[in-house]
């Protein structure tokens, strides 16, 4: 592998963590910097229809998700598939999500298991997310934690 090329696959793997970090840290300027202008994004595993829409439709469905300040909340990935084209990638990556809201009614834990795919381009400031796709694999506890 040319250096060229691991320099990429590691700077796609952190935009994915920081991806993550942003997320556990409600950290929405950090988020919000990880995406083009328009990103295609599918969450509608999570009844969000499939669209393109602008990055600040993005960044307030997760700040929905995320908007309990006592959630405590830890994003893992792992198992990093990522085909780079030039200055257009492709990632897979597998996502262990928990939450945590102690005395939450209904179960104070909710896990998510999941892959993203996701579309990147490189741009004058880096990586970033394009589009978007979260398929999940299965979940544990009480979903209403990030309902």
């Amino acid at each position: 592998m040319s250096t060229e090329l691991a320099k990429d696959r590691f700077e796609i793997e952190e935009l994915r963590y920081r991806f993550g970090r942003a997320l556990d840290d409600r950290d929405w300027a950090l988020f919000t910097s990880l995406f083009t202008d328009q990103v295609d994004a599918d969450y509608s595993a999570f009844g969000v229809a499939a669209a393109r829409m602008p990055r600040s439709s993005v960044v307030d469905l997760m700040k929905h998700s995320f908007r309990r300040n006592e959630m405590k909340s830890q994003q893992t990935y792992s198992n990093f598939e990522i085909a780079i084209k030039g200055d257009e990638a492709s990632a897979v990556s597998y996502l262990v999500g928990r939450h945590h809201i102690p005395g939450f009614a209904g179960g104070e834990d909710f896990t998510l298991r999941a892959r993203y795919y996701d579309r990147l381009v490189r741009t004058s400031a880096g990586w970033k997310f394009a589009g978007v796709r979260l398929s999940v694999l299965f979940t544990e506890g009480n979903i209403a934690i990030v309902r």
